[in-house]
Order: structure tokens, then C-alpha cells, then sequence
């Protein structure tokens, strides 16, 4: 992606929370991902896990990195991932991956914002950056994401017994929407008769923090060794800034054998900088 349209949508996340990039994903590419998932679906046998979080008429599939090695493309993907590494810093993490399809009768998820956990006061410097990727038409029918934009500004998280004006993320298949995890948002309800809505939340966060899907046991070894150095680096097999996440003195990656990940901590040029920034 060319720095000017990184430095668009980068300005809008800071001003508004959110920005859309269309056409973000080739259609050879949304095609498999699309197919992959639902095909993960019915092997798994997937089913609606009935909480307002995870909702009624959902089906979700987490931690995507083991199921298939087309998901390997979507965290490093070239129009999405510049504009994260400006929300964060190039050190940050892949918090998790979670395919989302909500299905006809699902009624609306509480609104939240992705940093729920966090005790750090509000308004903050962003801790997440998410991205949504719409593997087919989001619509306000059926259950595109709704969102309060400005909401990554509010001083609170909302209140989940009052009622807040909300808009649609109405998106083409193929578009990804990213937002600061602070922004309030939540799956919309499907009121359709047989439109299922799918989308990936591919979610990062900064490099010192706790990641929501636990990558070191999730993610099968045997599959590291495929994956590009890059992502490696996303699942936290380095050190963060040299120094942070060694296993006596190694970096994770080293500690299983991968050599692109292998770093000694405080010993590198990295760590070097932590201590001179």
C-alpha cells in the first residue's frame, strides 16, 4: 500500500476510530478463505455457543493459524497490516483470529470495545488495532458490525443496559474495516431469512501485552516452519524490543528450534535501543 494511503486511514482511526479499505482483498483470495471456513465449519461441527458475547446463531471458529494454512496470509496481508503497525508500533502482536458467522435470528451483540479488559484509564494510546474482514456483503439485514463512531475518545466503556445510537459497517465482500480497540462496536442482529454474514476479526495488539488466543500452545510446532519470518514475529516468537518474552535468555522461536525467530535477550540491537530511546 502506497505511505499516502496508509497515512489516510492511519488520520482516521485517530480522528473517527475507524476507516474502510475497499477491495482490500483479492477475489482468488476471498473465494478460498470464505470456502475454507465454512468447510472448517462442517468438519468441526460447529454450533452456536449461546452467550450474548459469542451470541444465539453464530458460528465461530477461533484460533485459524492451526486449521489451514490459507489463514498464514491474512495477518501479514500488504494492505492491512502497514496501517496496524502505524496504530501500534512494527513490535505489536497477533492478538487472535476468529471467524465470525452470524446467521438469520441472531439478535444484536452487547456493544464493548475490544480492550475491555484493560485497566489503563480512558481515554488511552491505542493497546489493539482490529481489523474485520467482510468475506461477503456486510448489510444492516443481516447483521453487519454496528459501531459509535468517536468512541475510542470516551473517557468510559459503555454501559450494556443503556441503549447508545449505533450505525452499520455496511461493507462489500472483499472490503476490510480497522478500528482502535477502544471503539465501541458489536455484531449487528440478522433479521434475513437464509443471508449468513461472514467475517474475520483478525486482531493485534501492542507487544507487551497479554494476547486474547494463546498462539504457544494453540499453534501446532510442525506448522511453524512454513509460516513466513514475518508472521513468526506476530505470534511472538522474537523478543519484544530485544528483551521482552525470553525463555532463560531466548527468545521463544529459539527455545522451539525456529532459527528466523532465534534472538538472545539484551544482546541485540533492538534491546540496545530500548535502553538509549
Amino acid at each position: 500500500m502506497e505511505p499516502e494511503r496508509v497515512d489516510h486511514h492511519v488520520f482516521e482511526i485517530a480522528e473517527q476510530g475507524f476507516t474502510f479499505v475497499e477491495d482490500a482483498i483479492e477475489p482468488p483470495l476471498l473465494d478460498e478463505l470464505r470456502e475454507t471456513i465454512r468447510k472448517v465449519a462442517r468438519e468441526r461441527a460447529t454450533a452456536p455457543r449461546n452467550n450474548p458475547a459469542e451470541g444465539f446463531a453464530t458460528h465461530r471458529n477461533y484460533n485459524l493459524l492451526a486449521k489451514d494454512d490459507v489463514f498464514q496470509r491474512m495477518p501479514i496481508h500488504p494492505n492491512v497490516l502497514p496501517i496496524v503497525e502505524r496504530v501500534l508500533d512494527p513490535g505489536c502482536l497477533l492478538s487472535g483470529m476468529t471467524a465470525i458467522d452470524i446467521g438469520p435470528g441472531e439478535r444484536p451483540q452487547p456493544l464493548h470495545p475490544d480492550d475491555i479488559t484493560s485497566t489503563v484509564p480512558r481515554p488511552h494510546p491505542p493497546l489493539m488495532c482490529v481489523s474485520m474482514w467482510a468475506l461477503t456483503d456486510f448489510t444492516d439485514e443481516n447483521g453487519a458490525t454496528r459501531f459509535v463512531p468517536g468512541s475510542h475518545k470516551n473517557d468510559h466503556a459503555p454501559d450494556f443496559n443503556t441503549q447508545y445510537e449505533t450505525l452499520p459497517a455496511e461493507m462489500k465482500a472483499g472490503t476490510v474495516m480497522i478500528f482502535d480497540g477502544a471503539l465501541w462496536h458489536g455484531g449487528g442482529s440478522n433479521s434475513s431469512d437464509d443471508d449468513w454474514r461472514l467475517g474475520v476479526n483478525v486482531q493485534y495488539c501492542q507487544g507487551w501485552m497479554r494476547t486474547q488466543q494463546n498462539h504457544y500452545l494453540g499453534v501446532p510446532r510442525e506448522r511453524l516452519a512454513g509460516m513466513p519470518e514475518r508472521l513468526l514475529e506476530l505470534l511472538g516468537m522474537n523478543l519484544y524490543k530485544g528483551i521482552m518474552g525470553h525463555v532463560d535468555g531466548q527468545s521463544p522461536g529459539a527455545v522451539l528450534g525456529e532459527t528466523r525467530a532465534s534472538e538472545t535477550a539484551y544482546s541485540g540491537e533492538r534491546a540496545q535501543n530500548s535502553f538509549t530511546d
